[in-house]
């Protein structure tokens, strides 16, 4: 499913970026001031999809820029795709990101299959990551339903990320933060996703437009807050201190070194063939 933003109703140009972007609360700030119309221009075309969809449409030239999982970019600088990493802006944790969970029944330890969102990309990878570096374990993995209820899955564990993964917080006698989990491994930041540009598009003033999107949709979290809450069926309080305390926005040089170090633990273990340069938009 493919909604258009309000962006798309002001007599677009012809050359207008189509820009891809998740529906997921944490996302929000990023966008808020191009969906509301509040930061109108026509030189982007954002569309809202689901995100798994995201990296195949940017892969087969559907998107031009689009916000996607950041295992998803190391794949594609794998192939030597020329993507571009737009500066400044990410979703990011420094410590517990609450939306990203390992729900289980039994102790992390016993665990043995685990569920997981198909929207997971990068949150499969840094599970993975975490129980092989941390805990020494290798359980089988399954793909499930985002809708999934972790406390009657046939699974001991599931794997949720997003507005899935806030809506079931407390669901299980067990549970890992991911975000918190990699910080105590690392010390760092963890990078789940940021705006990447095909390496073939003249990007013009598009990633200034989305930086000054983030600017404004940051000091507006309040007001998303209270509207998300209404829509998604969460604690107002929750969706607040979510946005405020446990997202980050920034790609700085301490979110960088998370991305790096997340790269070269993703080719040792696997899950990338091998590591390249980040590239960035300068």
């Amino acid at each position: 499913m493919v909604q258009k933003s309000r962006t798309s109703q002001y007599g677009l140009a012809s050359g207008a970026l189509k820009v891809g972007a998740v529906s997921f609360l944490n996302t929000k700030p990023l966008i808020y001031p191009l969906l509301n119309g509040e930061l109108q221009t026509e030189e982007i075309d954002l569309s809202i999809h689901v995100p798994s969809r995201l990296a195949t449409f940017l892969n087969n030239h559907e998107l031009d820029i689009a916000l996607i999982p950041i295992v998803e970019y190391f794949r594609a600088n794998d192939r030597g795709k020329g993507y571009r990493i737009l500066p400044n802006i990410s979703i990011a944790s420094r410590g517990s990101v609450l939306s990203i969970q390992l729900f289980s029944r039994v102790r992390i330890q016993d665990v043995q299959q685990i569920a997981y969102d198909t929207n997971s990309r990068s949150s499969v990878a840094l599970l993975k990551i975490l129980l092989t570096e941390k805990y020494q374990l290798a359980p089988t993995f399954v793909p499930c339903d985002p809708s999934t209820d972790p406390a009657t899955a046939e699974t001991e564990a599931v794997l949720l990320i997003g507005d899935a993964a806030l809506k079931n917080l407390g669901a299980t006698e067990y549970s890992v933060d991911l975000g918190a989990e990699w910080h105590e491994l690392t010390g760092l930041p963890f990078v789940y996703a940021c705006w990447v540009a095909r390496g073939d598009v003249e990007l013009g003033d598009a990633p200034n437009l989305l930086l000054e999107a983030k600017n404004r949709g940051t000091t507006q979290i309040s007001e998303i807050a209270r509207i998300e809450a209404q829509k998604l069926g969460l604690p107002e309080n929750l969706c607040k201190d979510y946005l405020q305390h446990h997202i980050h926005y920034d790609l700085d040089e301490s979110e960088i070194a998370g991305l790096e170090h997340f790269y070269k633990l993703a080719v040792k273990n696997g899950l990338v063939k091998s590591e390249r340069t980040l590239i960035f938009e300068s």
